[in-house]
């Protein structure tokens, strides 16, 4: 039967915000379902447009579904609503911005809203750093096995079994970047503003990687 010594170890790398995403949902209130839907699918495209004009790229677009409300407790008169989904994504912010306060023009009817939720950024480390974070975790488990075997009189042997136990991200702060009990959400930002634009770096978290490494002693 094998001898061993189980210990885990854990390293950490720091990720970058590189990607900005959105959720644009656009909804229109009229007296009737039929007028509701037609605005709604009138001011999608107007949105798209704009979006475009403003130098957004069709591949930072995407469809993000359909939605209609009549409450069965109110009377026709009462109104409908209806909405679109648009989903945008950009790795430079200066941009997405840019084409946000683009839409205000088209948001100037009362019956019209948009409301803007920031998604989960996608977030990347430097290349070769988890890597070496998986490495660094490796030799943190060995140092530790190292000790246990030295206190026991015992010699370290090789890698007997290695399990990766998964990561844990701290949250970044950052709109959409959800803690366990608060989701983020940004409204519209005003346009017309006379303030350059002051770049900042992307929000960083650290991400820890965890292994279960078990060695062979004699």
């Amino acid at each position: 039967m094998e001898t061993y010594i189980q210990v885990s170890g854990e390293s950490q790398l720091v990720e970058t915000v590189v990607e900005q995403r959105a959720t644009l949902t656009l909804t229109v209130k009229a007296s009737k379902n039929e007028v509701a839907l037609s605005e709604a699918t009138s001011l999608r495209n107007a949105t798209i447009r704009a979006l475009k004009d403003a130098g957004l790229t069709s591949e930072e677009i995407s469809e993000g579904g359909r939605d209609a409300w009549q409450p069965w407790f109110r009377k026709r008169s009462a109104g409908q609503e209806a909405s679109h989904r648009v989903l945008v994504s950009c790795r430079e912010t200066r941009r997405l911005y840019q084409a946000l306060d683009a839409l205000q023009p088209l948001f100037e009817n009362a019956r019209h809203t948009l409301a803007v939720d920031m998604q989960q950024p996608r977030f990347e480390a430097p290349e070769g750093a988890e890597a070496a974070a998986r490495v660094a975790a490796v030799r943190q488990a060995r140092a530790k096995a190292q000790t246990i075997a030295g206190e026991a009189g015992a010699t370290l042997g090789a890698i007997a079994q290695i399990e990766e136990l998964g990561s844990q991200a701290e949250n970044s702060g950052a709109y959409g970047d959800h803690t366990w009990a608060f989701a983020a959400a940004a409204s519209m930002p005003a346009g017309g503003g006379s303030d350059e634009f002051e770049e900042l770096g992307g929000a960083t978290r650290k991400r820890t990687l965890r292994f279960r490494v078990r060695f062979l002693i004699g």
